[in-house]
């Protein structure tokens, strides 16, 4: 609900045979409010979530909207196997305009711009940093290319909400603690990239390790 932009105004969590609920309001670009409902129903099968069409003219865009964001969050690693055995685990997942218009609630980027979710998951004993500048990626049969900063950055991102979470929400030069996930976002020059070359620092030692990851 928080990822479609929603803000909750209920919760009931379930509890043996009784459903729970989440409901949040919204208010669309002209000014409307959107409500959207959805239920949780624990079975055998685990949990059940299913957005409520209870409304004498349905919200059909909420429920194909939270199905799909729904799904998409439940296939991110952070739901992945036990963290203990996966060790460094890096992610990259570039936003098409269907995608940002679900998880972002518009569009952030022009078109000579491409966002990138990244996430990176310690699941080691120790401290790790990551540095966005060192996190390049690499279109099929050209040269790699860095994340935009400064005043390129400042161009490529759109006035409004979606704009605004990228600027607020940009991963940038951290340490990330052991057991810890970092997630954020990066904008880069539009392209069909298919990979992404990673360079992790080991904080103790100060020794880096480096990563090739797919671009989802």
């Amino acid at each position: 609900m928080l990822e479609l932009g929603y803000t909750i105004t209920d919760l009931v969590v379930p509890a043996g045979d009784r459903p729970g609920t989440i409901v949040g309001t919204k208010t669309r670009p002209d000014g409307t409010k959107s409500t959207g409902r959805v239920r949780i129903a624990c079975d055998a099968r685990g949990a059940v979530v299913q957005p409520v069409e209870d409304a004498l003219i349905p919200d059909f865009d909420f429920s194909r909207g939270f199905d799909y964001s729904f799904k998409a969050l439940v296939q991110m690693p952070d739901v992945d196997e036990p963290q203990a055995a996966r060790g460094l685990e890096v992610l990259v997942h570039a936003l098409d305009r269907s995608e940002a218009l679900v998880d972002l609630g518009g569009v952030p980027v022009g078109a000579d711009a491409v966002v990138v979710r990244v996430t990176v998951r310690n699941n080691t004993h120790r401290a790790v940093a990551v540095d966005p500048s060192r996190l390049l990626l690499v279109p099929a049969g050209g040269t790699s290319v860095g994340p935009l900063t400064g005043p390129a950055l400042a161009a490529a991102v759109l006035p409004g909400a979606a704009g605004d979470r990228i600027r607020a929400e940009r991963l940038t030069a951290r340490r990330i603690p052991p057991h810890t996930t970092a997630t954020g976002w990066l904008v880069y020059p539009a392209g069909a990239y298919r990979e992404a070359q990673v360079s992790i620092e080991d904080v103790e030692t100060e020794e880096s390790e480096g990563f090739v990851a797919p671009v989802e």
